[in-house]
């Protein structure tokens, strides 16, 4: 693919549509999927991950923030879930939109009914019970004044409740059914049209409880959230996403040169250096410095010295007949998201979630 960008996001529209495929047919009627598109995404792009699936048979989409959600409403009428948090300032314009909003706790219960009776409106929620993530929610002990308090608000429309689960990645997933139990028993006496648990991970590896509605996140960008979620071997992935780059300089340089900031290392012969114009301000982390690869004509070329800023050194070695402007390969199938996460001793999650949103996301087969 011909770009002049210096570098650029491929995401392919067919690996998403794969993926979402067996999703449904994974959960053959049980539930609706709901993706989870914050984050940008997850790194993929939010317009081209919405205007791809929101034809699709879906139940909407679930963003972390209320910007994210007006950001969205402009590329889909599907519903929208606010899943984490949102500013009173901005309830305004999200219940005139028809923005689903978390409800966390009795405050917020009474913020979001004050500004809906003020506009006239009818505000629709979805309840957070806080089953032990120990995050945003209300505790369980707090549930029955919440519950009572919005039973008494006709403001608001309690179209959903929902929980999320802490551990349910993890080898044992003792706790992850003690959540389950906890949430089935709450839910049980709180009315409400959706009821929605699962993740991909506890998807993949529980049977649904009675719930209708699966929030879909990395599952559906063709990752795996754990290694225990991928022995699952229920449902096939192809990743959506390759970040890529072009040599802006390829020099010889002399033994025993030191390359980079702090000069942390040092070449043991005469090499080939080819400079990179990605850093990490892209969201190509530091951690990658003297130990991660990137990829040129499916060779691995190993990175040396500190990542940068704006500017990232690799080791060609003897190929001096490589060139500047020759494609090179951040992240894809060589050197894949958990290959990175290792490296860099974070997860799959964040090195897709970090990619700098302004970097262009173009579209392949």
């Amino acid at each position: 693919m011909a770009t002049s960008d210096r570098t650029w996001v491929e995401v392919s529209r067919r690996a998403l549509l794969w993926n979402f495929g067996q999703f449904q047919h994974f959960f053959r009627n049980q539930a609706l999927i709901a993706p989870v598109v914050k984050a940008n995404a997850y790194g993929h792009g939010n317009r081209w991950v919405v205007e791809n699936l929101h034809r699709s048979p879906i139940w909407g989409f679930c963003v972390a923030y209320d910007t994210e959600a007006e950001e969205l409403r402009r590329f889909t009428a599907k519903p929208i879930l606010v899943l984490s948090a949102w500013q009173e300032t901005n309830l305004p314009r999200l219940i005139r939109h028809g923005i689903r909003l978390v409800v966390w706790d009795l405050v917020a219960a009474r913020t979001v009914a004050r500004v809906a009776r003020r506009l006239g409106r009818r505000a629709i929620v979805h309840l957070k019970i806080d089953t032990g993530t120990t995050r945003i929610g209300t505790r369980l002990e707090a549930l029955a004044g919440l519950k009572n308090f919005i039973r008494r608000q006709p403001a608001l429309t309690v179209e959903g409740v929902f929980s999320h689960y802490a551990d349910s990645e993890a080898a044992s997933l003792t706790f992850t059914r003690q959540q389950q139990r906890r949430f089935v028993q709450a839910a049980h006496h709180i009315p409400a049209p959706y009821l929605h648990l699962a993740c991909t991970a506890a998807s993949l590896r529980l049977p649904l409880p009675p719930t209708n509605l699966v929030r879909l996140g990395l599952g559906l960008y063709g990752l795996w959230p754990s290694s225990a979620t991928r022995q699952a071997n229920r449902v096939s992935l192809k990743p959506v996403l390759s970040w890529k780059t072009r040599l802006l300089q390829v020099k010889s340089v002399p033994a025993s040169t030191t390359i980079g900031y702090h000069r942390t290392y040092r070449l043991r012969r005469s090499s080939t250096i080819g400079v990179i114009p990605i850093g990490y301000a892209d969201g190509y982390d530091r951690r990658a410095s003297n130990r991660s690869s990137v990829v040129i004509a499916d060779q691995l070329y190993p990175i040396i010295g500190r990542v940068c800023m704006n500017l990232t050194m690799i080791d060609l070695g003897a190929r001096r007949r490589i060139q500047p402007g020759t494609e090179v390969t951040l992240l894809g199938p060589r050197v894949d998201a958990d290959e990175l996460a290792r490296q860099w001793g974070t997860i799959n999650y964040e090195v897709v979630s970090r990619i700098d949103r302004e970097i262009p996301r173009l579209e392949v087969a």
